[in-house]
């Protein structure tokens, strides 16, 4: 197991953040002494974003819950592109497939979009201030693009210059399906839930968890707690590799599904798969854990069978600490102190 702190950074108080990378770490723990649980992971994401080039157009899941929140997932994983165009001609097997073909369309810039104005404290541009220094020391373009973003939310992705760069870089004329159909009806799934229908555990983890055979190898997790009772999680993916885009300083990671000749086409606009290593716990009406797994193949196993059968969260740092894969991530809540398990 990756080494990981337990009550990492010493959070011991109303408000927690951790995160499975040190960046993502500091950034919710800096914003979450002013803003949400939400604001927090939503700066962790924008300063991996900040720190790694194929983070900001790859897919993200929200998990949110308690202060007033209800029980909440949004889903911010990629789109397969090519609205609003015919069928290319596709792909010969065997040919050589060019990464273009293989971009999709992202949904994180929405889905934090709308995480922040629905659940957030802070404007976006202060919860991305971590992030835009640390992007100000990696790529001027790449902080541009990010503060572009923080003042103008995802509308900056979808339109103007930015969304000439994007297809121009995985559309047609590069023998990819981006279109800007595609960048302009973009909209993250936003689903509600009931307590009782969490059963006796009381895991909330994502609807759509659960797929066979995702590999979590390059997902990472962020979590925190505020002094209002929420708690949020999330995941996002740090893939090693991308089509670049230099005038944005980011690179477009693989997610979609390339047209291959004589076969079935996937549906433009379909949500494809990413792994979900995150849950929330709530009972009788308290939200009380925030957990998740990063960096491994399959992270959503080891998940699952560390929170099968948890009765109190004290027994939970063994549990973490007995881990052979990945890097936990895990805040527990209870007699209104947050406290960080597991973190960067």
């Amino acid at each position: 197991m990756s080494a990981v702190k337990s009550g990492a950074g010493g959070v011991l108080g109303r408000r927690a953040a951790a995160a499975s990378e040190a960046h993502a770490a500091q950034a919710a723990r800096d914003v979450i002494e002013r803003g949400s649980a939400v604001d927090a992971v939503v700066a962790g994401i924008l300063a991996a974003a900040a720190e790694s080039p194929t983070v900001f157009f790859g897919p993200v899941q929200i998990l949110v819950a308690g202060g007033g929140a209800g029980l909440v997932a949004i889903d911010g994983r990629v789109r397969q592109p090519g609205r609003g165009v015919q069928r290319p001609r596709g792909f010969l097997a065997g040919e050589a497939v060019p990464g273009p073909a293989r971009v999709g369309v992202s949904a994180l810039p929405a889905a934090l979009t709308a995480a922040v104005a629905s659940f957030g404290s802070m404007a976006m541009l202060g919860v991305a201030g971590p992030a835009l220094a640390i992007a100000s020391t990696r790529s001027a373009e790449r902080a541009s693009l990010l503060e572009t973003f923080a003042r103008r939310g995802a509308q900056s992705v979808s339109e103007g210059d930015v969304a000439t760069e994007l297809v121009a870089a995985a559309g047609r004329a590069s023998r990819g399906l981006l279109t800007t159909d595609d960048l302009a009806t973009i909209r993250p799934d936003v689903v509600r839930f009931e307590e009782r229908r969490l059963g006796t555990s009381g895991i909330l983890a994502a609807p759509w968890a659960g797929s066979a055979g995702i590999d979590a190898s390059f997902t990472h997790v962020v979590a925190a707690g505020d002094a209002r009772g929420m708690l949020a999680i999330a995941c996002y993916e740090v893939p090693a590799e991308g089509v670049a885009v230099a005038a944005l300083g980011m690179a477009l990671p693989a997610f979609a599904h390339p047209v291959m000749r004589g076969q079935t086409r996937v549906t433009p606009g379909a949500v494809l798969d990413a792994a979900s290593p995150i849950a929330l716990r709530a009972r009788r009406g308290v939200v009380d854990l925030a957990i998740g797994v990063a960096a491994a193949r399959d992270a959503e196993d080891i998940l699952r069978a560390t929170v099968a059968g948890l009765d109190e969260t004290t027994a939970l740092a063994p549990a973490l600490a007995a881990l052979a894969a990945g890097r936990p991530i895990a805040i527990t809540r209870g007699d209104d102190v947050a406290r960080v398990l597991a973190s960067a």
